[in-house]
C-alpha cells in the first residue's frame, strides 16, 4: 500500500525546514485530511521553533546549536505522526496522497504475505453479535477484522480491530442490519491484503 514517508532524518535543516512549509501548506484545508493528528496549529508551532532555533544557531554558539537541534528532533516526531496519519487517512489512495506534500513511496514491493482465504462471517452465540474468522495466513503478523453498513459509498467507512488472532467476535451491533465484513491480513514489513467483503445480516 502506498503511503507517506517518514524519513524526515536525512534531510539537512533546510530541506527540513522546506518541507515541513510544504505539507502545511498542503494540508491547510485539505478536504482528504480534515482532521490531521497531530493538529497543523502544532505542527506549525514547532516548525516556527525550529525555524527561529535555526537563525540563532548560525551564530555557533554550542547551546543555541544545541537547542536548534532539540526543536529539530521534536518537529521531526510530529511530522512521522503526521504521515502515519495521513497514510491511514489516504488508505492507499494515490490521488489523495499525492495532494498531502509529503513524499509517498514507491512502487509497492512483493508481499510476502498472501490474501486471506476462506473468510467466514456468522452470528454470534448472542444477539448483536458477529463472528468473523479467516484461514491463518503464513508469515502474517496482525489481522484487521473491519465491518461497515454502507458499502456502495466511493470510499466506504470501515470500522476497523486490529488483532494477532485470525479470528474475532464482534457485538453492540443493530440487529437486522446488514453488515459487510473482510479481514486483511498484515506482514511484517506493513504489507497488507483484504478478503473480498462478505455481508451478513445481525440477528
Amino acid at each position: 500500500m502506498k503511503k507517506a514517508l517518514i524519513n524526515f532524518s536525512r534531510l539537512n535543516d533546510g530541506n527540513l525546514e522546506s518541507a515541513t512549509h510544504t505539507i502545511l501548506s498542503n494540508l491547510n484545508g485539505n478536504a482528504y485530511f480534515p482532521t490531521p493528528v497531530p493538529s497543523l496549529a502544532s505542527v506549525t508551532t514547532a516548525s516556527n521553533d525550529f525555524s527561529n532555533a535555526l537563525i540563532e544557531a548560525k551564530s555557533g554558539n554550542r547551546a543555541a546549536i544545541a537547542e536548534k537541534n532539540r526543536m529539530r528532533a521534536q518537529l521531526i516526531i510530529l511530522l512521522r505522526s503526521l504521515a502515519t496519519y495521513v497514510t491511514f487517512a489516504a488508505d492507499g489512495d494515490i490521488t489523495k496522497l499525492l495532494t498531502s506534500g509529503f513524499d509517498i513511496s514507491k512502487d509497492d514491493q512483493p508481499s510476502d504475505i498472501s490474501k486471506p482465504e476462506n473468510l467466514q462471517v456468522l452470528n454470534g452465540a448472542n444477539s448483536g453479535e458477529l463472528e468473523i474468522m479467516v484461514n491463518a495466513v503464513k508469515g502474517a503478523k496482525s489481522y484487521l477484522h473491519e465491518f461497515t453498513t454502507d458499502i456502495s459509498a466511493e470510499t466506504p467507512v470501515w470500522n476497523s480491530i486490529a488483532t494477532t488472532s485470525r479470528r474475532l467476535t464482534i457485538n453492540n451491533l443493530q440487529p437486522g442490519s446488514k453488515y459487510y465484513c473482510r479481514v486483511g491480513a498484515v506482514g511484517s514489513k506493513g504489507q497488507l491484503v483484504y478478503t473480498d467483503a462478505v455481508s451478513r445480516i445481525v440477528v
